[in-house]
């Protein structure tokens, strides 16, 4: 009985703080941690000219991160005849996310990532590598098993993601592009998504490429990936992926989708970008599961508000679709 009353104490204990907003998201303690002691330089996004890659064992290394980034499945897939190169977990490439070879604005582009490591890591809640990042979209995105650091391919992206933050100093700089771009954050503080608002914005502007079941486009034959990717089921992103938390979805569809819309021409309203990124991940829409997940962000203070775990003692529900007004101080 003990036992029992102690556990229902816990329980009303966190269900009071969670009501609270006593585990509220805290940007001010997040840009704290993240400090590097200096202000970082404004400069403008550029993408080096390939003709500038050197005919060498550098620019060997540069152009097999570049291949690697729009072809993954075809040399670390699952489908690849040497089982021991079997890193990834589905099909996708690392472009589907990080678009045009990772040079795209406002789609999480490698442009200056090399000058931002090492860096406070708030999912992990340490400083980590850039290995240790390329590592973390290996096991959730792409479903995989990390890379050896030693390993050509993690050198090839390295090097590939060195080469295109060419000019821009350690420690990095404020690059307009060089993240996503936020869709409206007092709209979701005070919007819960509308799922089905949200499926028939997906009937109407993403079907005709990802399917209407999110299975996207398959290619014919082995280690060949999609011409457009899997938004859910087995050979899609599994839930410890980014783009499993309905704020970054739908701040990187409000700039990218569907194919053709930018930042400065976008297809789809804020609302409708919201609306689909919930209903892309809903949970009748099955996906494979990230071991442990349960570990990330151990610091509630700094948790990315849009975490959502079923059953987790500290995740609102209103993570899942928002709104967000309690979460977010």
């Amino acid at each position: 009985m003990k036992t029992i009353h102690r556990k229902l104490v816990l329980g009303l204990s966190l269900s009071c703080l969670l009501a609270s907003g006593s585990f509220a998201f805290d940007l001010k303690e997040l840009g704290k941690r993240s400090d590097k002691g200096f202000e970082k330089p404004t400069l403008e996004y550029k993408i080096p000219d390939e003709g500038t890659i050197p005919n060498n064992q550098f620019g060997d290394l540069i152009r097999y991160g570049k291949e690697l980034t729009v072809h993954t499945y075809k040399y670390i897939g699952p489908e690849v005849e040497d089982e021991s190169m079997r890193y990834a977990g589905n099909n996708l490439s690392c472009q589907s996310c990080h678009l045009d070879a990772g040079t795209k604005a406002h789609s999480a582009p490698f442009v200056g990532t090399s000058a931002e490591f090492p860096q406070y890591r708030p999912r992990e809640n340490v400083i980590g590598s850039i290995q240790d990042r390329i590592n973390g979209c290996m096991q959730r995105s792409m479903n995989g098993k990390p890379l050896p650091d030693n390993s050509k391919e993690m050198k090839g992206f390295v090097a590939y993601m060195h080469w295109l933050s060419q000019g821009i100093p350690t420690g990095g700089a404020k690059i307009e592009g060089r993240g996503l771009d936020k869709i409206d954050r007092k709209m979701i503080k005070q919007t819960k998504a509308d799922v089905k608002n949200g499926e028939k914005v997906y009937a109407e502007h993403c079907a005709s490429c990802h399917g209407d079941n999110g299975e996207g486009v398959k290619n014919e034959g082995r280690a060949t990936g999609y011409t457009f990717p899997p938004l859910w089921g087995a050979d899609s992103y599994n839930d410890g992926a980014g783009m499993y938390r309905i704020l970054k979805a739908a701040d990187f569809i409000k700039s990218n989708m569907p194919l053709g819309a930018t930042k400065e021409n976008p297809i789809l309203t804020d609302k409708e970008a919201y609306d689909v990124a919930g209903y892309m991940n809903i949970d009748a829409h099955k996906r494979p599961a990230k071991a442990n997940r349960g570990a990330d962000f151990p610091d509630e203070v700094i948790k990315a508000p849009d975490v959502y775990r079923a059953g987790h003692p500290t995740d609102s529900k209103d993570a899942q679709f928002g709104p967000f007004g309690k979460i977010i101080k």
